[in-house]
């Protein structure tokens, strides 16, 4: 029997194959993450759950204590389900923003960086900002909000006790406006960094876990970017910090 010659046809070159191949492992480790991170505070809290039922009483001291973990945990997950909801829409084909109101990025800057100092607490991290209050920046006010919180959080998390953060935002001879964060924190080996806004990447699991965070920050801040144009630049050297810089065109830029 002859074979159908138009078979050869419908074969997909090599290139093509290899970037399914790679879409269907980027899925299948995205299905995993997340199971994983929605899988540990969930057992934690059935755990306390099956021990309260089983148990017929409890001192008002082990009580709170239960309590507060399982609370802890329900924020946990919430957090990662709210990220995860961010990015769905940051990535939404036909998501429509207020790209084009003109965003105080000083103002938005001083007041996260004053929630920086509370979140920082008992770590007395010394954070310094710097910012030219007449540079306005051309774009989404609550997907900004967002891209700056995540790096200067990420900074308080990965820096040790007392460390130094500087908070900067100012325009460059070229007119692009630069928001930039440095830290001296524990830095990111060389090859992490291309992977580190990848969705739940973690340069070290161990001690990003015990940090908190859902691990969807530094991707949340690469699809703000792209949809404001910018680029993001890492500079970064284990053990004595990090420099996030995010660059925005000139044509997003106005100064009043």
């Amino acid at each position: 029997m002859k074979k159908n010659s138009n078979l050869s046809s419908t074969k997909l070159p090599k290139s093509i194959k290899a970037y399914i191949r790679h879409l269907e492992q980027v899925r299948s480790d995205f299905v995993a993450n997340v199971s994983h991170e929605l899988r540990t505070p969930l057992t934690v809290i059935q755990g306390y759950l099956e021990t309260l039922i089983k148990s017929e009483r409890y001192d008002k001291k082990v009580l709170q204590k239960i309590f507060i973990q399982m609370y802890q945990h329900s924020v946990r997950m919430a957090d990662i389900i709210e990220d995860l909801l961010l990015l769905s829409h940051l990535e939404s084909d036909d998501h429509f923003t207020d790209e084009k109101n003109m965003i105080s990025v000083s103002d938005i800057l001083t007041t996260l960086c004053i929630d920086a100092k509370s979140i920082s607490g008992n770590k007395l991290h010394h954070i310094t900002l710097k910012t030219e209050p007449t540079l306005f920046l051309s774009g989404s006010e609550s997907e900004l909000r967002s891209l700056f919180s995540n790096i200067i959080v990420n900074a308080i998390k990965y820096t040790p006790s007392k460390g130094d953060i500087l908070i900067q935002w100012y325009g460059d001879h070229l007119g692009r406006g630069i928001f930039k964060v440095t830290d001296t924190g524990i830095g990111i080996a060389r090859e992490d960094m291309p992977r580190v806004t990848e969705r739940f990447y973690r340069v070290d699991k161990a001690r990003s876990r015990e940090r908190g965070g859902t691990g969807l920050g530094l991707a949340i801040v690469k699809h703000v970017l792209l949809r404001h144009d910018g680029e993001l630049y890492i500079e970064s050297v284990l053990d004595k910090g990090s420099t996030f810089t995010c660059v925005f065109p000139a044509s997003r830029i106005v100064i009043k």
